[in-house]
C-alpha cells in the first residue's frame, strides 16, 4: 500500500475500494491477501465496519457493502435503486447463473450491478463501477432503440464477418427481445476450457494488463451471435451469453447480460433462457419506471 499521513485511515479506505469492487463477497484472509496487510489487522477493520453498517457479513463468514452505505448512493443515477437490484438478483437466480446490469451511455459501457446465483460459475470481466469503450457486440441489445448517429458509431467498431453480421443481429434483438451469444470456434467445447481459464484467474481482477487480457479472452465467447436458425435448430448447441435491454421511460439506458457458458443447450433450454432473460429485463424495467 502507499505511504500515507493516516495509514489506519488508508486502510480502511483500501478495504472499503476492494469490497465495492469485486463481483462477490470476500473472506477476512482473500481481503487481508489482495492488500497485503495482516489478517488480525483487516479483520479488526472489518468488525468495525460491520457495526457501522457499511459492511454486511454473510453467512459463510464473506464481507461485502452493506446497507448504510448503499443508503448513501441512492441518490446517483447509476446505482441501481433496491427494486431493481433485487429483480437482478431474482434473474440470476432463475437463469442459475451470473447476471450483469450495465448502463450504456457516450460510447462507453458501465458496470452498475453484478448478482450470482448460488454455486454459479464465477469467471472475472469488469467489476461495478468500471468502464470500458463500447464496441460490437456489448451493447447489441439497446441499439435497436439508439438513434442513428449512435448505431453507426457502434457499427464502426465492428470489422470483418462481424460487421456483416450485424444487422441480422439487430434484427434477432428486435424480434425476440434479447442477444443470444456463443463462442468464436465450432468446438463446443471451448466454453468450458475458456471458462475454466477464466475462472481460475478470480473475480477481482484489479490489474490493468491481466484486465484487458481476460476481456479479450471474454471476447471470444460472444463472437457469434444467434441466428435465427441457431434458436430454433434441435440440435444441442453452446451458449456463453444473453443480452437483453432494460428500460426506463421510453430509453433503454441499460443492458442486462446473463452467462450461462454451457457448451450444449438443447434447443428447449435455449428457449428457456431467452423467456428467463426478457422476463427479468422486463422486471427491472418496471422497477424503474416505479422507483421514487
Amino acid at each position: 500500500m502507499p505511504e500515507s499521513a493516516s495509514p489506519p485511515t488508508r486502510r480502511v479506505v483500501a478495504v472499503m475500494e476492494l469490497l465495492t469492487r469485486s463481483d462477490r463477497p470476500l473472506t477476512a484472509s482473500e481481503v487481508a491477501s489482495a492488500l497485503d496487510l495482516a489478517r488480525a489487522t483487516v479483520t479488526a477493520v472489518l468488525t468495525e465496519l460491520t457495526d457501522a453498517g457499511w459492511v454486511r457479513r454473510d453467512r459463510d463468514r464473506r464481507f461485502g457493502p452493506g446497507p448504510a452505505l448503499a443508503a448513501l448512493s441512492t441518490a446517483d443515477p447509476e446505482i441501481p435503486n433496491a427494486r431493481v437490484r433485487a429483480e437482478l438478483k431474482a434473474l440470476a437466480v432463475a437463469a442459475q447463473c451470473g447476471a450483469t446490469l450495465s448502463r450504456i451511455t457516450d460510447g462507453r459501457l458501465t458496470v452498475v450491478a453484478k448478482e450470482y446465483a448460488l454455486g454459479a460459475r464465477i469467471v472475472p470481466g469488469l467489476a461495478v463501477g468500471q468502464s470500458i469503450p463500447l464496441a460490437y457486440p456489448a451493447g447489441a441489445a439497446v441499439m435497436p432503440w439508439r438513434g442513428e448517429p449512435e448505431r453507426s458509431a457502434w457499427l464502426a467498431t465492428a470489422t470483418g464477418q462481424a460487421r456483416r453480421d450485424a444487422p441480422a443481429l439487430l434484427r434477432f434483438v428486435t424480434t425476440h427481445g434479447c442477444a443470444v451469444f456463443r463462442p468464436d470456434s465450432d468446438d463446443a467445447g471451448l466454453v468450458d476450457v475458456l471458462a475454466e481459464l477464466l475462472g481460475a484467474v478470480g473475480a477481482e481482477v484489479v490489474q490493468p494488463e491481466l484486465r484487458a487480457r481476460v476481456l479479450r479472452q471474454l471476447a471470444r465467447l460472444t463472437a457469434r451471435p444467434y441466428r435465427e436458425a441457431d434458436l430454433t435448430s434441435d440440435e444441442s448447441l453452446p451458449v456463453s451469453y444473453l443480452s437483453a435491454p432494460v428500460f426506463d421511460s421510453s430509453e433503454a439506458p441499460y443492458e442486462v447480460q446473463i452467462g450461462p457458458l454451457r457448451s450444449a443447450v438443447s434447443h428447449t433450454d435455449r428457449a428457456r433462457y431467452v423467456d428467463t432473460i426478457r422476463q427479468g429485463a422486463e422486471a427491472m424495467s418496471m422497477a424503474y419506471e416505479r422507483r421514487g
